[in-house]
């Protein structure tokens, strides 16, 4: 237990100088946003906890990108269902915001369809805020960080931090063929970067998929300076 004791003291000192911002969580709950759940896999390696790719997809002709507007689609338990409208079209136009600044790196954004062009679609399926003072108490104080990793090892999530979850999409614009389908959740690290935002660990999880998913469709398309997310 002293040993335990003195992890967790090394934990929160690590945290409070910058550790991970978010993580992947240990389960995600779906919507009705994709058409069929049943061709998704589980665990694929640094990708979403459910994903699926198209095998054989000839992803080298893909130049242009249209970004449909995100959607919300509510899960049965989402922390968005006793949240002001307001607040989920502020976090749509966040998302939409992030993807699109990512992936203009690398591809050149459009708005008709093409040949050489696919279309992207995302819907916001829950988005839970921190709890401030309780998020930076088991952050900073050994006895509750133990408590928190306790938690995080029983359930998948550290205690009183945001979550956030998406649905993506990746069609050829012109056939509407599936290229690439996807359901993530991530939860927020224990670190005081950001810690004075409860909506903080929602915006990270955005940066986090705008980048992974660059990040992929540079990868696919054979591009040879990709930049990982960070």
């Amino acid at each position: 237990m002293v040993l335990f004791l003195r992890i967790a003291i090394f934990l929160s000192v690590f945290s409070a100088v910058g550790c991970a911002r978010t993580y992947q969580a240990r389960y995600v709950e779906t919507s009705n946003f994709l058409n069929d759940y049943s061709i998704l896999e589980e665990d694929r390696d640094d990708d979403a906890l459910l994903s699926y790719w198209k095998e054989g997809a000839d992803w080298s002709h893909y130049k242009k990108i249209i970004v449909d507007p995100v959607l919300i689609r509510k899960t049965l338990d989402s922390g968005l269902n006793d949240r002001p409208q307001i607040e989920s079209s502020r976090l749509k136009e966040l998302l939409e915001y992030r993807v699109r600044e990512a992936l203009k790196k690398d591809f050149k954004l459009v708005t008709r369809p093409g040949p050489d062009t696919i279309r992207v679609q995302l819907a916001i399926t829950d988005a839970e805020t921190s709890t401030l003072f309780l998020d930076q108490l088991t952050t900073l104080y050994p006895s509750a960080r133990v408590s928190s990793l306790l938690k995080r090892l029983a359930f998948g999530t550290e205690s009183f931090v945001g979550q956030a979850s998406i649905e993506r999409k990746v069609t050829d614009s012109t056939t509407g063929e599936l290229l690439m389908a996807s359901a993530d959740c991530r939860a927020g690290g224990k670190t005081l970067v950001g810690s004075f935002n409860d909506w903080d660990d929602v915006e990270q999880a955005y940066v986090y998929w705008a980048q992974q998913l660059s990040y992929q469709l540079c990868q696919k398309a054979g591009n040879p300076e990709c930049r990982e997310p960070e």
